[in-house]
């Protein structure tokens, strides 16, 4: 892996850490006590079933936070509004300013290199690639094989024509046709998909402890059944 990209890396983890430190303190102190009481409703009881499970629950609320969830204070998100303050470094406020645009999709693994991933994205119709390093902590435990589907947000290099990720939600392997068949049909519609991927992100999440129960009893699974019907 490069030197740049590891700078870059590094400068972006230090700009996530400045921007979580601004948006949970002072006026957003309580924003985020609301944005997480209307997040974490959504999902019910099913990401405290585990350690692991609860953890990237966890982050995936602070991207849905810090990049979506507009504030009543500010009314904007605690990422534009840290942007307009301007109160940190220009490194910091780049780096912010860069993962504003990051892609929120669902991606089909097409190949897993040493230090490259290539994604087919579903919604988009574009092959997407990730550069990383297989000792950064959220690739140590990728078990993910060609041919599933993951859902992610992607964050982009300024040096590179890739990407990079913070954590990912596994699809079933059962699921992947299905989810194939919704994307080919909503990614003719002109929109950032923003709804259908909040309900397949709730779907992953309360299906996650589910899937050894149904490859028992052979029973369908539910929930991909109600997505189908939603939004294919």
């Amino acid at each position: 892996m490069s030197s740049a990209i590891e700078q870059e890396r590094k400068e972006w983890q230090e700009s996530w850490d400045s921007l979580l430190a601004f948006a949970s303190q002072g006026p957003f102190s309580k924003e985020i006590l609301k944005a997480k009481e209307i997040f974490f409703s959504k999902l019910g009881r099913a990401h405290e079933i585990s350690e692991n499970l609860y953890e990237i629950a966890s982050h995936s609320f602070l991207e849905w936070y810090l990049f979506h969830y507009t504030t009543k204070a500010f009314n904007k998100t605690p990422a534009i509004t840290y942007i307009t303050m301007a109160l940190d470094s220009e490194v910091h406020l780049q780096c912010i300013g860069r993962s504003i645009f990051h892609h929120w999709s669902l991606f089909e693994v097409l190949s897993v290199g040493k230090s490259e991933i290539l994604l087919q994205d579903l919604l988009f119709s574009r092959k997407r690639r990730l550069f990383f390093d297989p000792s950064w902590p959220e690739y140590q435990v990728w078990k993910v094989k060609e041919g599933q589907v993951i859902q992610a947000r992607l964050f982009y290099y300024s040096s590179q024509p890739a990407s990079f990720l913070t954590h990912f939600w596994l699809h079933p392997h059962s699921e992947r046709e299905l989810l194939k068949k919704i994307c080919q049909s909503r990614s003719k519609l002109w929109t950032l998909h923003e709804d259908f991927l909040l309900s397949s992100f709730e779907t992953a999440v309360r299906t996650h402890e589910l899937e050894g129960q149904l490859k028992v009893s052979r029973a369908s699974n539910w929930n991909y059944r109600e997505l189908m019907k939603k939004y294919a």
